[in-house]
């Protein structure tokens, strides 16, 4: 979804080839330190390859600056939408600076003179890709991103700690130009986007010119760009995108606007919950069109997953069971499943579609963005690392299934430290602090009552509940630069 392919197939075949090899043409291939290893063989050489084919992305010394491909393999360019979704592999394979780059290259050229976009694609000349853009009255352009690349700047700030996400102007103009005039140009706000016209901005459409045609598709979905009037998965962006800003804003101290966000968030949940359930077909639609249908297909409720944009148990639980058993979807759409399956509770399943996307069989596994995702999905998924919110702390969860007796994962950055993990099922969990600053560690486990030892003797326990309501038994340790520490789960009798 990089947009539709308009390069000749000898340039992509090459590039396919090329990153095949682990070579990026004239420049030595990156390394990265992250390292992964586990009980079962298959997953360990599904990260081995899922690394290698990322790493040979990354490229350096052009005009644009650090950088790694993010779009249709020979475009030379980065996405949107694919640098969002790539960010969390990146950041794990120590490429944070590549993506700060990245994200604060499409925050700088917002503009109006373009509606308040920016650019859908830049290359590696520091220029938006010729393929996308023609001048800034006439460019693709799929209004989600806006969105998705404000939420993915949260997430990378959680996970780096820079300074930039929270306080360079350029982020802090992009921030502030996506929630308000972007919102209003494109007639977003929820009183307007049930009855918003399709084609906006411009005197005439020309339907044959897809600068024209395709300048402000209301979804990531591409199949009918002149028939959507919104997609779910806008909506689902914009809500990820303002509880995303409520929280940036608190981290700024305006605690009050961050609340008016938060709000914002709250009220597109509910939003798509009334307007967009289809109780005939038990699940939601995913497209309203001009005519006033509403439709499904296209695999776009996936997002409401992705960006945990539901409230309602039974809904979630319902999408959940209708993603499980999806019509035929694209590879930039599957390669979302591990990581959502792993977060939302089907560790097995989120395995199995991670060796199929990882499998010499898949067509088109050399997109970019299935490698980096992932990896993003051993990570913050079987690994269940994330980042604490609003304080310097890494917390950990094991995801592993039944079948993956132990995992192990090393040379992590997170937060400015590097830490290794190793769950032994769901019972046991150690942390080492490979940096020299000391790590807070939140150490959770999968349970209502027991106890919790660390290195065998018992510690200061409480309970907490996740985004799903499940409940957590957890503990919080600091361990200095050198320090493993290792922390016991014992259900109660």
């Amino acid at each position: 979804m990089a947009s539709m392919c308009r390069i000749g197939a000898v340039a992509i075949a090459v590039s396919i080839f090329l990153a095949s090899l682990g070579v990026a043409a004239g420049v030595a291939q990156a390394q990265s330190k992250l390292a992964f290893d586990c009980s079962d063989a298959r997953l360990v050489e599904s990260f081995a390859w899922a690394r290698t084919q990322a790493m040979a992305y990354v490229r350096q010394g052009d005009p644009v600056g650090l950088w790694y491909e993010a779009a249709l393999p020979g475009r030379e360019a980065f996405c949107m939408r694919d640098v969002s979704h790539q960010a969390l592999g990146a950041h794990a394979l120590g490429l944070q600076k590549h993506t700060l780059n990245m994200l604060r290259k499409f925050a700088v050229n917002i503009s109006e003179s373009k509606d308040w976009c920016t650019y859908w694609e830049i290359n590696r000349h520091d220029k938006p890709a010729p393929v996308d853009y023609r001048n800034d009255k006439e460019f693709w352009y799929n209004l989600p991103a806006n969105f998705d690349v404000l939420a993915a700047c949260y997430r990378m700030y959680l996970w780096s700690h820079e300074d930039a996400y929270l306080n360079d102007p350029a982020f802090l103009r992009f921030y502030e130009h996506t929630v308000t005039d972007y919102l209003e140009r494109w007639d977003l706000e929820l009183d307007k986007v049930l009855g918003r016209e399709r084609f906006m901005n411009r005197e005439s459409y020309n339907r044959r010119d897809s600068f024209q045609f395709c300048r402000g598709i209301p979804s990531y979905h591409e199949g009918s760009p002149g028939m959507t009037r919104v997609g779910v998965d806008q909506l689902a962006f914009q809500a990820a995108a303002y509880r995303s800003y409520g929280k940036l804003l608190k981290l700024r101290g305006e605690t009050q606007r961050a609340q008016t966000f938060e709000d914002k968030a709250r009220a597109i949940s509910g939003f798509i919950e009334q307007h967009f359930w289809n109780e005939a077909n038990d699940r939601f639609n995913e497209l309203l069109l001009t005519d006033g249908r509403y439709v499904t297909g296209g695999g776009m409720q996936t997002y409401l997953l992705y960006n945990n944009a539901l409230t309602s148990p039974d809904k979630i639980d319902r999408t959940l069971q209708s993603i499980l058993r999806p019509p035929r979807i694209n590879i930039e759409i599957a390669c979302h499943y591990p990581e959502i399956f792993f977060r939302y509770g089907v560790p097995d399943e989120a395995c199995r579609r991670l060796l199929q996307l990882s499998s010499p069989q898949t067509q088109r596994r050399s997109y970019p963005e299935v490698s980096f995702a992932l990896v993003g999905a051993i990570v913050n998924g079987l690994m269940g690392i994330q980042p604490a919110e609003h304080e310097a702390a890494v917390v950990t969860r094991s995801r592993l299934p039944e079948a993956v007796s132990w995992a192990h994962i090393a040379h992590l950055p997170v937060q400015g430290r590097s830490i290794d993990v190793r769950h032994s099922a769901k019972t046991e969990t150690a942390l080492a602090n490979r940096s020299d600053k000391p790590v807070t560690w939140i150490a959770q486990f999968e349970g209502k009552e027991g106890r919790l030892l660390t290195d065998g003797e018992p510690v200061p326990a409480n309970t907490t509940v996740d985004f799903l309501g499940r409940t957590l038994l957890q503990t919080r340790l600091t361990l200095e630069p050198g320090r493993k520490r290792t922390v016991q789960y014992t259900p109660a009798q």
